[in-house]
């Protein structure tokens, strides 16, 4: 074994520990068996289920921090939200699947950012509806605040027609109308959305549409418009191929039918398969939102009824009292069009990772744990564990606490394995001392034979 080869397994091994990602026990095989390679390790961590790729990909990078938050373990990364990033993640004790918005610790310094978010949570506590996914928490670790939603095993609208191609016009229908039900139910609560698009609406196995992502919320009974001002910036308008005009000129007065014009928007680019202005700048779209008409979806598709191009062009009217008062109304009157709840293709939605620490991928390794503790394997085993811990002192000497939690296993494994295994076979050394004191015995017996005939006279001497 070379020190070269050495180091970086010892390093790579004693950051998965300090990640608290991998059991020492399900760990041990590893440092048994001397792989040399961290790619063969992660590789094999992954295909045993212990790890996930995402896990893998930030281990391989030199990251062993932040993926344990609070009770939650990070599995992987969903996408961005408004207002930070969002995370698939597992209860450590529930074993229960959720997303976990976080907001970072550089931002949570920033207190417009900060009460945005809060703002979020706010909002998202005070909505209960089947097309919504649900927030259950807001939690704080550290300095990092994060929300626990609800998650969704499904795929946005945004993926669905960027991956599978424009949907038939009673399914994108249908997946708009059941939007529309989840805006009318934060519309009664007094809330806008203000970032409805493609990307913030998923789509379930089972065809049930769901809006996610209130960063952008706003409250219509919040007298404070100042939040919006001081937070500045585009990222507060929304997405410029959805935005309604009036949104890009005050984010901060506009109602439930700038949410209309996005879903408008959104429904011509499921049906259309690109955006009402397909092409130019962020900021020539922003502008033609103003002034400028998109083409009839009638003359991009000609299976679109023209009733329903009539209803599509009314959505996205450039003054938003030609639109619908609200999105009951829309709904309604998509009702004939829509198809019902039809499931998206299947093999565009990505399934969670399998979970780590599952019992299947703990008995996997325990058998490879056997199997490099066998009595075939063992003394090669311990020799390589045996420069490992040379070497990984001189790695880690700013930590030797932590590089003894690391062997302590070891002793462990062979105390279990190896000594039971003699038992087994019976020693020679009681059955030697037996057959002394026997042999003890008999010439005791037979002095005293010879002592008693002499006495008697039998035995002359």
């Amino acid at each position: 074994m070379t020190t070269t080869a050495t180091f970086p397994t010892l390093d790579l091994l004693e950051r998965i520990r300090k990640s608290g990602l991998v059991s020492a026990g399900d760990l041990q095989p590893y440092m048994l068996l001397g792989i040399q390679e961290p790619k063969v390790i992660l590789g094999r961590l992954v295909e045993e289920g212990l790890l996930t790729d995402f896990q893998s990909e930030r281990l391989a990078a030199g990251k062993y921090k932040g993926f344990l938050l609070g009770s939650y373990k990070i599995l992987g990364r969903l996408g961005q939200g408004g207002m930070g990033q969002v995370y698939l993640a597992e209860h450590a004790t529930m074993r229960r699947f959720v997303a976990l918005k976080v907001l970072p610790a550089s931002v949570t310094e920033n207190d417009v950012a900060k009460e945005r978010f809060f703002r979020e949570a706010r909002a998202a506590a005070a909505l209960d509806h089947p097309n919504i996914v649900r927030v259950f928490d807001l939690n704080r670790e550290g300095k990092v605040h994060y929300l626990v939603m609800e998650y969704v095993e499904g795929a946005s609208m945004q993926h669905l027609v960027d991956k599978g191609g424009r949907l038939p016009v009673g399914v994108a229908v249908d997946y708009i109308r059941q939007i529309a039900g989840g805006l009318q139910h934060a519309h009664e609560r007094g809330l806008v959305h203000r970032d409805i698009k493609p990307a913030n609406l998923l789509v379930d196995r089972l065809g049930t549409a769901r809006i996610l992502d209130l960063g952008l919320v706003r409250s219509e009974s919040d007298e404070d418009s100042k939040l919006t001002a001081q937070f500045g910036g585009s990222s507060i308008l929304g997405t410029a191929d959805y935005l309604a005009p009036e949104q890009a000129v005050n984010s901060s007065s506009v109602d439930i039918r700038a949410d209309l014009y996005s879903l408008g928007a959104t429904l011509y680019f499921l049906l259309a398969g690109h955006p009402i202005f397909p092409e130019g700048r962020a900021g020539q779209k922003l502008m033609w939102q103003q002034w400028r008409e998109p083409t009839p979806i009638t003359q991009i598709r000609t299976d679109v009824p023209a009733k329903l191009g009539a209803i599509i062009h009314k959505a996205i009217a450039k003054i938003r009292e030609d639109r619908f008062s609200d999105p009951q109304e829309f709904a309604e009157a998509l009702e004939q069009f829509a198809e019902g709840p039809t499931p998206p293709d299947q093999s565009l939605i990505v399934p969670p990772p399998p979970r780590p620490f599952s019992p299947k991928a703990t008995n996997r390794s325990n058998a490879g744990m056997r199997k490099a503790n066998s009595p075939a394997n063992i003394r090669p085993a311990k020799r390589i564990v045996s420069n490992e811990r040379t070497e990984e002192s001189s790695s880690f000497d700013t930590d030797t606490s932590d590089s003894a939690k690391v062997d302590q296993p070891t002793e462990r494994v062979e105390r279990t394995e190896i000594e039971p295994a003699k038992l087994r076979r019976p020693s020679r050394i009681p059955l030697l001392i037996v057959a002394f004191l026997c042999g003890v015995g008999v010439a005791f017996l037979f002095l005293l034979l010879v002592l008693f005939l002499t006495w008697s006279g039998l035995l002359k001497t």
